[in-house]
C-alpha cells in the first residue's frame, strides 16, 4: 500500500511541475519604430466684418426699417465678411440660414405668407479672395496661414409680382424680420 501512496504522490508532484511550467514556452517577436510626424487640424471660418452692410430696393439705397415692400420689389443686402479656410482641401457650402427671414408674428397668416414669399426667392452670392463658384455651393480655397479674407456677400430678396397663383394678397400688411440675416459656411462631405 505504501508503494501505491508513494506512486500517487510522485505522480501528483510530476503533474504539478508540468502544469507550472506550461506558461514558460517562449515565442519569438521583434519590433522597430518608424519616424513619425505631427499633424494639425485646419480651420473654417465665416464672421461679420465691423462695417455695416447696405440695403437697396430696386437699385436705390434705402433704410430697411423704413421701407414698405411691395410685389415686384427686389431688395439687396451687401456686406463684407471674413471667410476663410486653412487645410489642404476644403469645399464648403455658403448659404443663408432658414431663420434669416422670419415672420414678425408666427401666428399672423400675413406675416407667415410674406416670409414664405421672400424666403423662397432669397439668393446668396459671394465674391472675393479665396471664393469661387456660382452658388449655392462655393469653393473656399485654403491658404497657408490665412485664417480669413474679405469676401463680399450679397443677399437678393425678390417679392414676386404676379407669379403666385391667386396673387400675393395673403401677404398684405405682413411683416418680417430681416435683422437676423445669417450666413453659414459648412464643409461639404463627399
Amino acid at each position: 500500500m505504501k508503494k501505491i501512496v508513494k506512486a500517487s504522490i510522485a505522480t501528483t508532484a510530476g503533474v504539478i511541475l508540468l502544469l507550472g511550467g506550461a506558461g514558460t514556452f517562449a515565442t519569438w517577436n521583434s519590433s522597430a519604430s518608424a519616424p513619425g510626424a505631427s499633424i494639425v487640424s485646419g480651420n473654417l471660418v465665416v464672421e461679420a466684418a465691423q462695417a455695416e452692410g447696405t440695403w437697396t430696393a430696386n437699385g436705390s439705397p434705402i433704410t430697411i426699417a423704413d421701407y414698405a415692400v411691395a410685389p415686384g420689389d427686389v431688395l439687396t443686402y451687401t456686406k463684407t465678411m471674413k471667410v476663410g479656410a486653412e487645410g489642404d482641401s476644403l469645399s464648403a457650402t455658403l448659404a443663408l440660414t432658414d431663420s434669416s427671414i422670419a415672420p414678425a408674428d408666427a401666428g399672423n397668416p400675413a406675416d407667415v405668407a410674406l416670409a414664405g414669399y421672400l424666403t423662397d426667392s432669397a439668393e446668396l452670392t459671394a465674391s472675393g479672395t479665396g471664393i469661387s463658384g456660382t452658388g449655392p455651393t462655393f469653393t473656399v480655397t485654403p491658404g497657408a496661414g490665412v485664417v480669413s479674407e474679405d469676401v463680399t456677400v450679397t443677399v437678393t430678396i425678390a417679392f414676386p409680382y404676379g407669379e403666385v397663383v391667386g396673387g400675393n394678397n395673403d401677404a398684405m400688411n405682413g411683416a418680417v424680420t430681416l435683422d437676423a440675416l445669417t450666413v453659414s459656411l459648412t464643409q461639404d462631405v463627399e
